[in-house]
């Protein structure tokens, strides 16, 4: 590591911020390493979580830090959206096309998915499947809520993005996020401070619950959109200061460690000690994501050795990150069929905790990523594995390629035809 403060460090991207309608850019290599950490993250929170931690100081900790895993989801689909937008605009109706369809139609799958495993597996009955889609497709089951988080962040997208273009105050936007999203967290884990916002925040979650809505995540939402927006300036500032930006996210995930420490010493519960959306821990998850960004930047400048022609794809970051959108998609699935089984063969109550949670987390790991990169293989592999990478990478490369690019027209890969971008360049 003693190279990452060094000024040959790479940025992957080597012009101004905000490109226009001509200056079509490449797919972003270095955000599959900070892919693959989200997702291992999530499997690892989730796995603690099906442990069954309701009593355990020290596995409750592990979830308090871990929750940092759906955050650093929301900003990296607020970098990617924004991202994908300036530098290959398309038009409004191509735009919610191209994202509802992308996601929407792995949401509608494997919510099937997950009704028939719980009419076989889990025992729900004929007469609930009614209940089970109605409360799931609107709102997600388990692990597919940040689909309906995001769902949402599109619809308002548009708007957002001529806003961040009409003003260069982006701190200031910033700012009043972060502000908002520290004062939704004192309501929510310190109502008495505020009885009047609770009794408002509480009408609220009567409609969309806090846990599914997108002001409660906005802020990772906006911060990946103005990373998007200076994705050059970020990078070269990350470069720079990375040694900094690990420390001071080790220093802070200390010290939210040490907070749940005082929490349960006073006698707080553990669910309480352990909420996501305590306001304190809004700086760890800013903090980790930052630790996370560096780290895939860092990963991304390293020399690259000619890969093999018989070099398997999952020893390769990209490899590797073709695999999480599955993974995420599909590891509750496994993870809930790897913990009956342990119940069944009475080991989940025989074997120590740490034991339990980590063959949850290698297991599902393991066989998820086994079945996605078969997924992969078919002609269903959007549909059931998530975006397909790959693809991805093709199209970026022949937008690039589009002389369409040079005179400032829409990319080809608007599916709605000639229409105007969402937002005209700065």
């Amino acid at each position: 590591m003693a190279a990452t403060n060094s000024p040959d460090v790479r940025v992957p991207l080597g012009r101004s911020a905000q490109p226009g309608h001509g200056e079509a850019r490449g797919y972003l290599e270095m955000l599959n390493l900070f892919r693959v950490v989200a997702c291992a993250a999530v499997v690892a929170n989730h796995s603690f979580i099906w442990a069954n931690m309701s009593t355990n100081v020290i596995g409750t900790g592990f979830i308090t830090v871990l929750h940092l895993s759906r955050n650093a989801f929301f900003f990296l689909s607020g970098l990617v959206i924004c991202y994908s937008q300036i530098s290959h605009p398309r038009g409004l109706r191509a735009f919610w096309k191209r994202r509802y369809v992308q996601l929407g139609v792995p949401y509608l799958a494997w919510t099937i998915i997950y009704l028939v495993f719980s009419l076989i597996i889990v025992s729900l009955s004929w007469h609930e499947v009614w209940s089970f889609l109605r409360q799931n497709l609107l709102m997600g089951y388990s692990q597919l809520y940040p689909a309906f988080v995001i769902f949402q962040f599109c619809l308002v997208f548009p708007l957002l993005l001529r806003m961040l273009r009409a003003t260069h105050r982006h701190e200031v936007i910033m700012g009043l996020s972060l502000a908002f999203a520290l004062v939704l967290g004192v309501t929510l884990h310190y109502p008495w401070l505020a009885p009047w916002a609770t009794d408002v925040e509480r009408a609220l979650s009567a409609v969309v619950p806090w846990s599914r809505d997108l002001l409660t995540y906005q802020e990772f939402l906006v911060a990946g959109a103005l990373v998007a927006l200076h994705f050059d300036d970020v990078c070269t500032f990350v470069a720079k200061h990375m040694r900094r930006i690990f420390v001071l996210s080790g220093v802070t995930g200390g010290l939210m460690v040490l907070w749940y420490a005082v929490q349960v010493d006073t006698g707080a519960s553990l669910l309480r000690a352990s909420d996501a959306y305590q306001p304190e821990a809004v700086v760890w998850y800013f903090a980790a994501i930052a630790a996370m960004f560096a780290l895939s930047l860092w990963w991304d400048s390293r020399p690259k050795k000619p890969a093999g022609p018989g070099r398997p794809s999952w020893t390769t970051s990209a490899g590797l990150g073709a695999l999480t959108g599955g993974v995420w998609l599909s590891h509750n699935l496994f993870l809930t069929s790897l913990r009956s089984l342990l119940g069944a063969l009475g080991l989940r109550s025989a074997l120590p905790w740490e034991a339990t949670v980590a063959i949850l987390f290698v297991g599902t790991v393991l066989i998820s990523g086994t079945f996605v990169s078969l997924i992969l293989r078919t002609r269903v592999r959007w549909v059931l594995g998530g975006p397909a990478r790959a693809e991805q990478r093709a199209e970026y490369d022949a937008l690039r390629a589009s002389p369409l690019l040079s005179t400032g027209q829409a990319p080809s890969g608007n599916a709605a035809g000639p229409s105007r971008p969402l937002t005209s360049k700065t």
